[in-house]
């Protein structure tokens, strides 16, 4: 026995017998509406549930409107099905809808079916065998060609037992839906029920979903949670791909939702107003498709308007295919390798299709962008992914945007990054941040050639703050920053020291009047020791302007030579090392010492005295207890 979720549509001309043919197959009428009884024609889309020999659960069915006037439904209703029955009534033969609907099945690249003439009890042998040679011309070429086409009545029933028994020997062909991956359901229908409130239903078109657990909606991005799930009109605890479904939604209105939205896993996708694409452009189209055509994109149950960018060409004749660009007025949520259906603004007529190559893509230009997709169209995941870590350049990509610009289940984008980070070619981030390594490689180089010119406009400086070099990095881009420092002095490419860097090759150089105020500067600040002149003092003392004098300080304070303890305090580090001795010696005979003492001790007032005692404290050496300090760790030798 299979245990298969199978899915068949009807497709063909309006008033050639589909509802019937699936009321008298399953004994439910799809019509659901006081209207489609009243005017007896489809409106939109039905449903109902057939068993078949071998199968341990039934297929579904989804009927759909024949009339020209309600296309968008039809193909709405197609989206997800694994196989077709194509209907033909006997008596009409091919009529207009017909050759529309078999498009619509062709682009969607349905890959099976059967061919059901029905109202053949009204005819004669040689009407049906006519219209089985004018079908079979037709399907010549399509995924019908080899198709049965089998003669049958809904009002007799003969024909309905060979009927399905084809349609058992096509399931037993179908190939199971991927349930790994992230969930999607398309929404097709939005309703109330008494007692229980929004229910949506669609076909899963991937992944799972139990009750309880949260779905995002697209692409208004609501979080929902499955309060009750149904498949063939029966409480189940967990969905799954290919099966027709419906879901009882808490706490939300009805009038929230509409058909054409998706339901999805939360984070895995997201709305999008550009797609790249590969078109299909129907043979049976009027007339060529011009640049920036206003179409219709009929993509799972959604349908939006659309202008194609070709990127080969600014023709395309009838029959031709082409890589394009859609700019879309209203967001679609769609992954690479969806399929759609386009139909022309006006007359609304199905003119072609083709699938989605990127989902999420910069605006290409006309020259390079038809390449760009014929080299993407092929790549395996892991290239997927690098390209658009080389698209993000130095701001990289956080894993839950590569997700959802991916359309990829997480365990296969997490295979794909670590592939390309085993080949040298992605770095993961803080923060789940991933970066291509040419993006590091080139902030690399951007930091050394920052770091060459800052040492060449001032070589005084032995290191730069770090906060200078930073500037060749954006806000968004600080996370391939930090990897390209940590790379540069790993390969000891850079010399850090603190919060400050210089190249290896770099030596402080000082000449002229520089160089005879830093001597001077230094060997004022080493015997002044705690109570070193005031930066105005020093200032004038080398005949600066204040300005100068402050700058030729900081670099100072840079190089390490000095020590900035609080506003205007610099000191000699050789005064910070005797004083800082000199209290651990005190403390270790006597425990405890005041401000008082430490004054006697240093020989300095309180302005310089306590910010060293304060500087002492932040490094650990130690404590303030009230009024007194006493060491907070063993002292130094």
């Amino acid at each position: 026995m299979l245990n298969r979720h199978i899915i068949f549509g009807t497709a063909g001309h309006v008033d050639h017998g589909k509802s019937s043919l699936v009321l008298a197959l399953t004994g439910t009428d799809p019509d659901r509406w006081a209207e489609e009884k009243a005017r007896e024609m489809t409106i939109d889309l039905g449903f109902a549930f057939l068993s078949l020999p071998g199968l341990d659960e039934p297929v579904a069915i989804v009927d759909v409107p024949g009339h020209e006037m309600f296309v968008r439904n039809m193909v709405a209703g197609a989206t997800g099905i694994d196989a077709a029955i194509f209907i033909v009534a006997a008596d009409e033969g091919v009529m207009p809808q017909t050759l529309e609907h078999l498009d619509v099945l062709r682009f969607l690249r349905i890959p099976a079916g059967v061919v059901a003439l029905t109202k053949s009890d009204k005819v004669s042998p040689e009407k049906i065998a006519a219209t089985t040679k004018q079908v079979r011309n037709l399907v010549a070429g399509t995924f019908l060609q080899n198709a049965q086409i089998m003669p049958v009545s809904s009002v007799t029933g003969e024909g309905l037992p060979a009927l399905k028994q084809e349609l058992a020997r096509l399931a037993e062909s179908v190939k199971a839906r991927p349930e790994e991956g992230i969930f999607r359901l398309p929404i097709d229908r939005v309703f109330t029920l008494k007692g229980a409130g929004t229910v949506v239903t669609g076909t899963v078109i991937s992944g799972s979903l139990e009750v309880g657990e949260t779905v995002s909606c697209l692409p208004q991005g609501i979080d929902l949670r499955a309060r009750n799930l149904q498949v063939h009109n029966a409480s189940v605890k967990q969905i799954h791909a290919g099966q027709r479904a419906a879901i009882n939604l808490a706490d939300i209105e009805k009038e929230a939702l509409t058909r054409g939205d998706m339901l999805a896993t939360p984070g895995s996708l997201a709305p999008s107003l550009m797609l790249d694409v590969k078109l299909d452009f129907s043979a049976r189209a009027p007339r060529p498709l011009e640049q920036r055509t206003r179409v219709r994109i009929h993509h799972g149950t959604r349908e939006a308007m659309a202008r194609v960018v070709l990127l080969e060409g600014d023709v395309l004749q009838p029959g031709e295919s082409a890589f394009a660009q859609l700019r879309l007025e209203a967001p679609l949520v769609a992954t690479a390798g969806d399929l759609f259906v386009m139909r022309s603004y006006s007359p609304m007529l199905v003119i072609g299709g083709g699938n989605v190559v990127d989902a999420h893509p910069p605006k290409r230009q006309k020259s390079a962008g038809a390449a760009e997709l014929a080299e993407r169209e092929i790549l395996p995941i892991e290239e997927v992914v690098a390209e658009a870590l080389d698209r993000a350049g130095a701001k990289g990509l956080t894993f839950d945007t590569l997700r959802v610009n991916s359309g990829l289940a997480e365990s296969a984008l997490n295979a794909a990054l670590e592939k390309l980070a085993a080949e040298g070619r992605a770095l993961a981030g803080r923060r789940n941040v991933w970066l291509s390594s040419d993006a590091v490689k080139d902030m690399e180089e951007s930091v050394i050639a920052r770091l060459a010119k800052l040492h060449n406009e001032d070589p005084r400086r032995a290191f730069i703050p770090l906060n200078m070099v930073a500037a060749v990095a954006a806000a968004e881009a600080r996370e391939c920053l930090r990897l390209a420092l940590m790379a540069l002095v790993k390969e000891s490419k850079i010399i850090p020291a603190g919060e400050r860097l210089r190249l290896p090759s770099h030596v402080p150089q000082w000449s002229g009047k520089y160089a005879e105020a830093r001597q001077y500067i230094l060997a004022k600040c080493k015997e002044s020791g705690l109570a070193v002149p005031s930066v105005e003092e020093l200032t004038a003392s080398i005949g600066f302007v204040l300005k100068e004098g402050q700058q030729l300080l900081d670099v100072l304070v840079d190089n390490g030579e000095l020590l900035l303890i609080s506003q205007g305090v610099y000191l000699h580090p050789g005064t910070i090392a005797r004083c800082r001795i000199l209290v651990e010696d005190f403390l270790k005979k006597n425990t405890k010492m005041t401000v008082s003492q430490a004054r006697d001790l240093l020989g300095a007032s309180r302005k310089y005295l306590l910010p060293f005692l304060e500087k002492l404290d932040r490094e650990g050496i130690t404590v303030r207890q009230g009024d007194y300090r006493a060491l907070r760790r063993k002292p130094s030798a």
